[in-house]
């Protein structure tokens, strides 16, 4: 692997800053100041500013979204999730998508094959929102489980958990645009706050502030892997 291309996949430097930083006798390989670009193998050590770069094929992260934000790579219009997390937005992407208004848990990874996985109708991944509405949820709504007709989506999986008078919490299998919103106004009501708080079976950190993010664990990956296999 070229050496450049090493340090442009484990930071968010440019491949021109990058030459740059070479230049200026910034990075080093096996604790040697190199020159100019070189083939590394997996075995070398790289450094930049004396700090060891550690290469990792994917990376997975977790975002407290909060509201005002899109789920972007780019948006000339509004701020994007990128604004937040400090990764190369030409390489990674979200699992899914939340509204500008909506919080809670988001994903960002670089490994598209798993997002493919679990973002594909075929596995049915589960996605839990906290619901806040505008009137009082009727006691007949967790009792429902006839089909939602949304368009020409028919919704037949779903799960209706009860929390307060006006707020409940909501499972769904599928990802139709503004599926919650639109599946709360079949019942006459509307959102007034919404939040994602589980992914499959991960669940968002609650130590983690709106606009904070952290790398998932491995048993945290291995959550959303092993989803596929149940499925």
């Amino acid at each position: 692997m070229r050496l450049e291309k090493f340090i442009a996949d484990t930071t968010n430097i440019s491949r021109k800053n990058i030459k740059k930083l070479i230049i200026q006798k910034r990075i080093k390989v096996n604790n040697q100041i190199v020159l100019k670009s070189i083939q590394i193998t997996e075995n070398d050590d790289v450094y930049l500013d004396n700090k060891k770069l550690l290469y990792q094929k994917f990376s997975y992260f977790m975002l407290n979204k909060p509201q005002g934000y899109v789920c972007a790579n780019e948006d000339k219009k509004h701020k994007t999730v990128f604004d937040l997390i400090n990764v190369n937005k030409n390489k990674f992407f979200t699992y899914g998508r939340l509204d500008k208004d909506t919080e809670g848990l988001l994903i960002i990874s670089n490994d598209g094959i798993l997002a493919h996985q679990l973002l594909t109708t075929k596995y049915h991944i589960p996605k839990t929102y906290f619901v806040q509405t505008n009137i009082d949820i009727s006691e007949n709504i967790y009792d429902f489980n006839k089909p939602i007709i949304l368009d020409n989506h028919i919704i037949k999986n779903y799960k209706f958990v009860k929390n307060t008078n006006n707020t409940c919490y909501l499972t769904i299998y599928s990802g139709i645009f503004h599926q919650v919103k639109r599946m709360m106004q079949f019942f006459g009501l509307e959102v007034t706050y919404l939040k994602r708080v589980q992914f499959g079976d991960l669940n968002l950190d609650q130590n983690l502030k709106l606009g904070q993010y952290r790398e998932l664990t491995k048993s945290e990956i291995n959550l959303l892997k092993n989803k596929l296999n149940s499925n």
